[in-house]
C-alpha cells in the first residue's frame, strides 16, 4: 500500500467545474494516469468509513463482514471502471457512491465472489463499533450520510487548524479547540457548535480560556468568531468540491446533516 496521500484540499471559489477533487476522481478512473494508483487509494481512504456504515446499517451481521463486503465493493467499482464513468454533471460523488453500494448489495453473490480487495481497510475494533447503527430504525442511506459529513468535518477541522498554524494563528486554534471541540461528547454535538454560536453545557467560560492561555477575553470572542466563519468556508469548499455546481452546496449539507 502507498504511504499517505498529499493533501489536495483547497478553497475554491465559484466556478463551473471543480478542479481539485473531480480532477482526482478522473485521475482514478484513468489507468493511463501516472497517479492512477495514489488517487485510488486516496479515494477510498476518504470514502470507506461512509460506505462500511451503510453496509452495516444494511443488516450485515459482525463488523468483519461488512469490513468484507466494504472491500469487495471498492474492488468492484474498480473492476467496473465505475470512476471513468463520473462526471459532475451527473451528481454529487457522495450520491453517485451511496447508489453504488446499495446496488452492489443488492447482488449479494457478486458482494462474495470478489476475493482479492483493491484496498485494504485497516482499523481498529472501536473504530468499526462507532460506525454501527445508532438505533434500531437506524436506514443505510442515513447511517452513510452521517458519516460522510463527519468524515468532512474532521476533514475541514484539519484543514483550518493547518491553515491557522501556517498564519501564526494557532492560538485562534486553541481557543476554538478549547471551546468548541474538546467539551463534545459526540461529532455532532462538536460539529454543531463549531459552526454556529452555540455553546456547549460543559465548555469552558470564556475567561477560563482567556486565564488558561493568557489572553483577554475579547481575543477568546474574537478568535472564536474567525474560527468559525474559516470552518463555514472550508467547509463549503470541501463540499463544492464534490457537486457539479455552486447552487448544490447548500443541499448537499442539508441532506448529509438530516435537515
Amino acid at each position: 500500500m502507498a504511504g499517505p496521500m498529499e493533501d489536495t484540499s483547497s478553497m475554491p471559489g465559484p466556478r463551473s467545474f471543480p478542479s481539485t477533487v473531480w480532477s482526482d476522481v478522473l485521475a482514478a478512473g484513468d489507468p493511463s494516469h501516472p497517479a492512477c494508483r495514489a488517487k485510488l487509494e486516496h479515494l477510498m481512504r476518504l470514502y470507506w468509513r461512509p460506505v462500511y456504515a451503510y453496509i452495516r446499517a444494511a443488516g450485515r451481521k459482525s463488523p468483519e463482514e461488512a469490513k468484507d463486503v466494504a472491500q469487495g465493493f471498492f474492488a468492484h467499482l474498480l473492476e467496473k471502471d465505475a470512476f471513468a464513468k463520473m462526471r459532475p454533471e451527473r451528481g454529487s460523488f457522495r450520491g453517485f457512491v451511496k447508489r453504488a453500494v446499495k446496488n452492489f448489495l443488492v447482488d449479494g453473490e457478486r458482494a462474495q465472489a470478489i476475493r482479492r480487495p483493491a484496498f485494504s481497510i485497516d482499523a481498529k475494533p472501536e473504530e468499526l463499533d462507532r460506525l454501527a447503527p445508532e438505533a434500531a430504525g437506524d436506514t443505510p442511506e442515513r447511517a452513510y450520510d452521517r458519516e460522510w459529513f463527519r468524515s468532512l468535518f474532521a476533514a475541514a477541522i484539519d484543514d483550518l487548524r493547518r491553515q491557522l498554524a501556517r498564519e501564526g494563528k494557532i492560538v485562534y486554534f486553541d481557543v476554538f479547540r478549547m471551546y468548541c471541540l474538546d467539551p463534545a461528547d459526540s461529532p455532532d454535538a462538536s460539529r454543531s457548535t463549531a459552526v454556529s454560536g452555540k455553546s456547549l453545557p460543559d465548555a469552558p467560560t470564556y475567561r477560563e480560556i482567556a486565564e488558561k492561555l493568557g489572553i483577554k477575553e475579547t481575543d477568546v470572542t474574537n478568535y472564536l468568531s474567525y474560527c468559525r466563519a474559516a470552518a463555514k468556508k472550508i467547509l463549503r469548499a470541501r463540499v463544492r468540491d464534490y457537486v457539479g455546481s455552486d447552487d448544490e452546496v447548500e443541499r448537499e449539507l442539508a441532506e448529509a446533516a438530516g435537515e
